[in-house]
């Protein structure tokens, strides 16, 4: 028994060790521009996952985070204040620079030191103050993990050139100013949404579940962005997709059972970005995905698909490729408008 007992302690502490190792959270006050070094340890900056900033920071501190926070995901800099900084140790490339106060400086995340714009790729999820006036060029260029951006500020600030990137970020905002971010120069080709994003994972045991199992898990439908799902789903649970989660962003639907997207389960989704599909998909029905104006990138089809029907992905303009890697027996009209035909790539 107790040697039973003992390797159950041991395997606790693996868990809770490896789970130790995958979020590391950290809360820092900067009083002083520049000194968010003097704050933590060489070790602690390489170890953090998800950092929260208030007080002061300048260029000098992005640049620690762009460059030394190797395991960086989340930062929040909601309750921070960005002070000016005229020097060579902030984020631009190898030059003096002035860097204003209230903006996101140039290169904040962006390195290219070396002529390369790299961008930082553990870079999930930024919140920004309500202080930000502007977001300088190329701050979180080539970011490409960079899913949410929250801008708690109702006046949307300034965008510059290849700032951010439309294809990979969603942006949340205050109630009632997405208007005034729509009509803004350099927001208009994003997906932004009011409020604070959602994210939920549910396992469906029971076919037709998957509304009751989101509100039982403690959400709204409505309220849903980031959705996983696991397990075995219908047809029901697609029509609750469709008719009342209106501001999903991404889908995960990799380990449900569904053979099938029924027609028009995804239409007009005009927030949805990325999706996974079932691993065991045999069709996708008509007009699955129209409409969906910011799903982008490749989408890849599992080899079990075999059917995609009449106008799958209509004035899905932003998606770059639909890579099919099985044998289409049902190939429907206008999967594409006419002139994105190319888009559908077959691997075989």
């Amino acid at each position: 028994m107790k040697k039973k007992q003992l390797g159950i302690f041991f395997l606790l502490c693996l868990i809770v060790s490896g789970l130790s190792a995958q979020t590391v959270s950290k809360t820092l006050f900067v009083p002083k521009g520049g000194t968010l070094k003097e704050q933590i340890t060489e070790a602690e900056a390489k170890s953090i996952t998800h950092l929260t900033i208030t007080g002061k920071i300048n260029a000098i501190d992005f640049k620690l985070m762009r460059d030394s926070m190797t395991k960086l995901e989340v930062l929040d800099i909601s309750n921070a204040s960005v002070t000016v900084y005229m020097g060579k140790e902030g984020t631009y490339p190898l030059k003096r620079f002035t860097y204003l106060p209230y903006f996101i400086p140039a290169y904040a995340f962006c390195n290219a030191e070396d002529g390369t714009l790299r961008g930082k790729s553990t870079l999930k999820r930024v919140i920004l103050p309500p202080s930000i006036l502007n977001i300088d060029k190329f701050a979180f260029k080539n970011c490409n993990n960079l899913t949410i951006l929250q801008v708690n500020k109702k006046t949307p600030p300034n965008l510059q050139e290849e700032a951010l990137n439309d294809s990979l970020t969603s942006v949340f905002i205050p109630l009632g100013c997405k208007d005034d971010y729509k009509r803004k120069k350099g927001w208009d080709g994003f997906a932004i949404l009011e409020g604070t994003p959602e994210s939920l994972a549910i396992n469906i045991t029971k076919p037709g579940e998957l509304g009751n199992e989101i509100m039982k898990a403690g959400h709204q439908p409505s309220e849903v962005n980031y959705l996983t799902i696991k397990g075995n789903i219908n047809e029901d649970d697609f029509k609750m997709i469709r008719d009342f989660i209106p501001n999903l962003v991404s889908i995960d639907l990799s380990e449900t059972t569904a053979t099938d997207i029924p027609d028009f389960t995804f239409t007009q989704k005009k927030y949805l970005m990325t999706v996974h599909l079932p691993s065991k998909l045999v069709s996708i029905g008509e007009r699955a995905f129209s409409g969906c104006i910011h799903l982008a990138g490749d989408l890849v089809l599992p080899p079990t698909v075999k059917k995609i029907k009449d106008g799958a992905f209509l004035d899905c303009d932003k998606l770059s490729r639909v890579i099919v890697q099985g044998n289409i027996s049902v190939l429907g009209k206008d999967i594409f408008r006419d002139t994105n035909k190319q888009k559908l790539v077959f691997t075989k």
